[in-house]
């Protein structure tokens, strides 16, 4: 797969992209394999893993709603490449369906977090531009604030995708539907078992402090659970 720049400022942003990408290393993570910069032209290349499994909303869209067993082994993988990011110090900012890819290999689909254009730094202080996608927004987000446990929402919101075929503020009106979002409360799928509810309720807890801290902790209580 490959991403070229096609202005000035998209040459710097994806330059930043690649020298924050180019050392990470996971199986559920899209590989970076390389970037090339053209001065000439003023250009960046950036050549990804290619993942012949496409993404997982046109994946949910084909087969329809996922059963639970499903579900849960794509939220795990995620789980498990989100995890590697964010010990390394990194929060990735916008986990959605379009930005979770599969990849054949040993005839079993695997499932890997791709685009990290908004990638950031555990700490960061700058202003917050908001340009994740509605419907998998943290709430706190919306108001400057992002973190760690941030990603956990958006994951939460995930799940919720896979088992509905919507996210969890799906509306009619897309004015309506950011404010739903802003407002940040998700309705906890009544088909949950009551172990998974439990997990379910923390990773989207209105208070990011409510939330599991990180990927890590939240595969600790999967594993928990025999997931």
């Amino acid at each position: 797969m490959l991403k070229i720049s096609r202005d000035e400022n998209l040459a710097n942003y994806l330059l930043d992209e690649a020298q924050s990408v180019i050392f990470l290393k996971h199986p559920n993570l899209v590989r970076l394999y390389r970037y090339i910069l053209s001065k000439a032209k003023n250009e960046v290349y950036l050549i990804y893993e290619f993942c012949d499994g496409g993404d997982l909303k046109s994946y949910v869209e084909r087969k329809g709603r996922l059963k639970l067993d499903e579900a849960l082994g794509i939220i795990k993988q995620i789980a498990k490449g989100l995890a590697y990011l964010h010990n390394k110090g990194y929060i990735h900012s916008d986990i959605k369906p379009e930005n979770v890819l599969a990849k054949y290999e040993n005839g079993k689909l695997v499932w890997k977090l791709g685009d990290f254009s908004l990638l950031k730094t555990r700490g960061y202080s700058g202003i917050l531009d908001i340009k994740g996608t509605v419907g998998y927004i943290a709430p706190e987000v919306f108001k400057g604030e992002i973190h760690r446990s941030s990603d956990i929402f958006s994951l939460g919101c995930l799940f919720y995708f896979t088992l509905k075929g919507v996210h969890p503020f799906a509306s009619k009106n897309p004015q309506e539907e950011l404010m739903k979002n802003k407002i940040g409360k998700v309705e906890i799928p009544e088909e949950l078992p009551e172990d998974i509810k439990k997990v379910f309720r923390k990773m989207v807890a209105l208070n990011y402090l409510d939330r599991y801290r990180t990927a890590g902790e939240l595969l600790k209580d999967l594993e928990r659970l025999g997931v």
